[in-house]
C-alpha cells in the first residue's frame, strides 16, 4: 500500500530556500537540503518558492554554490531549469549575472536552445545582462593585472562560454568561479546590449572568437 508523504511547512520551505541561498557546507546547509529532500521528495525541489517566484535552483546558481547545483540539477523536470520568477528571471539569468562559469558550465549544457532567449522584465537575456554588466566595467591599459582587470576577464570568459553555448564557436573555458554572492542578484539591474541586430551579433561573435583564441593559447601554454 503507497504510503503518502507529509507536506512542508511554510517555515520548512522558507529554510529550504534560505539553504540554496546561503550553502554554507561547514554550517550543515547542504546536509539540510539532503534531508529535506528526503523527508519530503524531489518533487519540492522544483516546487518550492518564496514570494518573488524564486526556487532553490535560483538561489544556489545565483550564488555560485557548484556543489548544490550540482546535486541539484539531475533531481529537478527540465521546466524548472529555465523558471522564470516574477521578474522573469531565469536561474540562468541569475548564474550570469553573477558570472559564476563553474556553475554555468553545469546548467548550460542541459537547457534548451529556446531557454537562452528568454527574456525578463527588462527584456533582456541572461547573455545581453552579463555582457552589458562586463563591457560597463571599464578596465584602462594599466589595470590589466590588477584586481580589476582580473574580474573584467572573469566577466568575459563567462559571457564567452555562454555565447559558445548558443553555437557562436566558444569551447568551454578552463578553470571556474567558487566565489559566491552575499545576495542573488537584484531584478532591477537596468541596461541593455544591443543583441537584435546584425552588427550586434557579429560584435559579439567577434568577442568569442577572441575568448576561443585566448583560451586556446592559455591551454597549450598550461600544457607546454
Amino acid at each position: 500500500m503507497a504510503t503518502t508523504r507529509p507536506e512542508p511547512s511554510q517555515d520548512e520551505l522558507a529554510a529550504l530556500l534560505e539553504c540554496c541561498r546561503y550553502g554554507d557546507l561547514d554550517q550543515g546547509d547542504f546536509d539540510d537540503i539532503k534531508q529535506f529532500a528526503h523527508q519530503y521528495g524531489d518533487h519540492w525541489l522544483a516546487n518550492a518558492k518564496d514570494d518573488r517566484d524564486n526556487t532553490p535552483l535560483h538561489m544556489a546558481a545565483g550564488n555560485g554554490h557548484t556543489e548544490i547545483v550540482s546535486w541539484l540539477l539531475p533531481r529537478l523536470p527540465l521546466a524548472a531549469l529555465s523558471a522564470q520568477n516574477t521578474a522573469l528571471s531565469t536561474p540562468l539569468h541569475w548564474a550570469c549575472l553573477n558570472y559564476h562559469l563553474a556553475v554555468l558550465e553545469l546548467l548550460c549544457p542541459l537547457l534548451p536552445l529556446a531557454a537562452f532567449d528568454l527574456k525578463n522584465h527588462h527584456g533582456k537575456t541572461a547573455v545581453q545582462e552579463a555582457e552589458e554588466a562586463c563591457e560597463a566595467l571599464v578596465v584602462g591599459e594599466d589595470d590589466q593585472d590588477t584586481p580589476l582587470g582580473k574580474e573584467r576577464v572573469r566577466r568575459e570568459k563567462c559571457v564567452g562560454y555562454v555565447l559558445g553555448c548558443m553555437g557562436l564557436g566558444v569551447k568551454a573555458p578552463t578553470g571556474g568561479d567558487d566565489a559566491k554572492a552575499e545576495e542573488a542578484p537584484s531584478d532591477d539591474k537596468a541596461g541593455e546590449v544591443a543583441g537584435a541586430d546584425d552588427e550586434t551579433v557579429k560584435r559579439l561573435a567577434e568577442q568569442a572568437d577572441k575568448l576561443k583564441l585566448e583560451q586556446e593559447q592559455e591551454q597549450q601554454q598550461s600544457q607546454a
